[in-house]
């Protein structure tokens, strides 16, 4: 997250909320990102610290922005998306990481063209 980031973030520490509260839900801005889910929610005020948490809770801590989370999945600043905030939310992690799908895309356009099969100049525009 801090290399995607950096200190623009002003927080060390997030909440993601958990699939169940036997999980962690505070993590570091410094380990890599747990999976992006389609749902983001406030630190509930009935949450219990769990013993893997990152920190103990702390009036700063927030959950990553829908902006910040759609960085993370590697789209760039400038997208524009439509939709409402659940939506928004919900196609952010039901996405591909923007630069693996680019990376997956270049590796069968490479492999298409070392077979000798013929690429369109849209194909080759996809993907560079």
């Amino acid at each position: 997250v801090f290399d995607y980031m950096g200190k623009e973030l002003d927080i060390e520490y997030y909440y993601r909320h958990p699939r169940s509260y036997q999980r962690r839900a505070i993590f570091s801005i410094y380990e890599p990102s747990p999976t992006i889910r389609g749902v983001n929610r406030p630190v509930p005020k009935t949450y219990r610290q769990h013993p893997g948490d990152a920190c103990h809770l702390k009036e700063k801590l927030r959950p990553l922005t829908t902006s910040e989370r759609s960085y993370i999945q590697t789209f760039p600043k400038d997208f524009i998306f439509a939709g409402t905030k659940s939506n928004l939310e919900q196609m952010i992690g039901n996405a591909v990481p923007v630069n693996l799908a680019r990376y997956v895309g270049q590796c069968i356009l490479n492999y298409e063209l070392k077979k000798g099969k013929k690429i369109t100049y849209r194909q080759l525009q996809l993907f560079s």
